[in-house]
């Protein structure tokens, strides 16, 4: 019972940095709330998301997690919705390895070793729906290895839904489920290898229902199968510059050194679980009989999802990152190898992972509220007083942080659409993976790759025609400069929120 008591809160503990501040510091997380307020409110007409966006569930792989959504919206909102899903995903995470752990009899406390990985770059940079789709690739797992020691109809059903869900959460973790769970259900006859594979069909029948008839589908399979011919190439790094970056695809996700010291402690606390695993006793070896083959099973991914980092391409089109996902699943797919520890060594090992993996979200929640505190700063002011139902332009000179990486600061344009509606560029409408898109007949105009990246080239005399606000962090740019057209509405730095002036033809006038 303390055992569990302590793991819960260590779990909980884990997820605190989302639920200390109002703007997480997370990079896409304004435009998955944008995208799931237009699914909330699509027939809003104070929003008049109905005039700028059609709903197309079809043609996103990414549905599962944007209708739990919106589903929890009806009860919480938008932002309190994604901040219960995204510590589902990370609550979810340590349990379902623990599960995983169980059934292949190995140590349970190895599940500690998720918990130091738990903020890493594809939850700072907002990948939510493929955060969302690790602990389902390890419940899958686990249920397909459950379901080959004992076959039960209900585990059946289980590994069904789970596989059918993981796909339409992330097709990166699913891939990995599935694989898997295949390589588990292979046995000695024809018969028993189907039966065990029939859960998979359902999520086998969507895969191939989406890669035929989903413009996403097929640009994903252009990226895993590229052709030599016309059209997007896919893009490689070389093995120095994969080693170079593979830290910052883990958990170097923070400024200072504080961060690296704390993935190289947790490197060592890994290889020290290697080097002191203890061989089996003869009473439990007979305990596991059977166990070690599938074992192995299981633990191949890990070096298979280690070699496609090396080998896949890092973005092809519009998809991007590709290889960038696999170091973290590699790392969580080698767990289940280690060994138990000697008997003398296992407190100090698992002691050491709880101190890094707690000092890893002390790091998080200190710097959730710095980003807070000396940096959101009036961003709600500013999206206050932009009417409800407005077009919006966001112009994001200043988009980095002095305590998180990446670009936190890029998208916040979206938290207007979340917020009071209307439409914004720059936005995700515009990419195949969308349950949203822009209607033809009044859309914003289309921008060139990188727009959101490049304020500075974007003309305020021309390329803002479609919109009647604009949105500024840092700069303000050229847009100062042309008070006949663009007056200032909220100056309170760095935020500046600008309204058009001139005349606008009624095709283009804003609500």
């Amino acid at each position: 019972m303390v055992f569990e008591l302590f793991f819960a809160g260590l779990a909980l503990f884990a997820a605190a940095p989302l639920w200390l501040v109002d703007h997480p510091p997370i990079q896409d997380l304004p435009q998955h709330l944008a995208t799931i307020r237009v699914l909330v409110d699509h027939g809003d007409a104070n929003l008049a998301f109905a005039e700028y966006f059609d709903v197309e569930l079809g043609r996103t792989q990414y549905l599962a997690y944007y209708l739990a959504a919106q589903l929890l919206s009806l009860g919480f909102g938008v932002a309190l919705a994604n901040k219960l899903l995204i510590t589902a995903a990370i609550v979810g995470t340590p349990y379902a390895m623990r599960y995983l752990l169980r059934v292949l009899k190995r140590d349970e406390g190895h599940a500690l070793f998720v918990l130091p990985l738990t903020w890493n770059a594809h939850l700072i940079l907002g990948f939510l729906n493929f955060i969302a789709a690790i602990p389902l690739m390890l419940l899958g797992l686990a249920l397909a290895v459950d379901l080959r020691r004992r076959f039960e109809t209900r585990r059946a059903v289980a590994l069904g839904v789970v596989a059918f869900v993981a796909f339409y959460t992330h097709v990166v973790p699913f891939a990995f489920l599935a694989l898997g769970a295949g390589m588990v259900g292979v046995g000695v006859n024809a018969r028993e290898t189907a039966k065990r594979w029939l859960p998979l069909v359902p999520a086998g029948v969507a895969t191939l229902f989406w890669l035929a008839r989903s413009p996403a589908g097929e640009a994903t399979m252009n990226a895993a199968l590229p052709g030599a011919g016309e059209g997007p190439q896919p893009v490689f790094m070389d093995s120095r510059q994969a080693m170079d970056q593979l830290p910052v695809w883990l958990t170097d996700v923070f400024h200072g050194p504080f961060d690296d010291r704390l993935l190289v402690a947790f490197g060592a606390c890994l290889l020290l679980a290697v080097l002191l695993g203890r061989p089996r006793t003869p009473a439990e070896r007979e305990l596991v009989a059977g166990l070690p083959r599938l074992l192995w099973r299981v633990g191949l991914l890990a070096p298979i999802a280690a070699v496609a980092y090396f080998v896949a391409p890092v973005s092809y089109d519009w998809i991007w990152p590709i290889n960038a996902r696999f170091p973290l699943l590699a790392l969580l797919l080698f767990i289940p190898l280690l060994r138990p520890p000697r008997r003398w060594a296992e407190a100090a090992l698992h002691s050491a992972v709880v101190v890094i993996a707690i000092l890893s979200f002390q790091q998080a929640s200190r710097a959730a509220l710095a980003f807070e505190a000396e940096e959101v700063g009036e961003l709600d002011a500013a999206i206050e007083a932009i009417p409800e139902g407005s077009r919006v332009a966001g112009l994001i000179f200043a988009s980095g942080s002095r305590h998180v990486k990446f670009s936190p600061f890029v998208h916040s344009v979206a938290y207007v659409q979340a917020e009071r509606g209307g439409a914004v560029m720059f936005t995700f409408a515009d990419f195949l993976q969308s349950p949203i898109r822009f209607r033809e007949e009044n859309r914003p105009p289309r921008v060139p790759p990188r727009w959101e990246w490049t304020p500075a080239r974007v003309d305020p005399a021309h390329d803002l025609d479609w919109y009647g606000y604009v949105l500024t962090r840092g700069g303000p740019g050229r847009i100062a400069g042309m008070p006949g057209r663009w007056e200032p509405i909220f100056e309170r730095e760095p935020w500046r929120v600008y309204r058009r002036r001139d005349p606008l033809t009624p095709a283009t006038t804003p609500p």
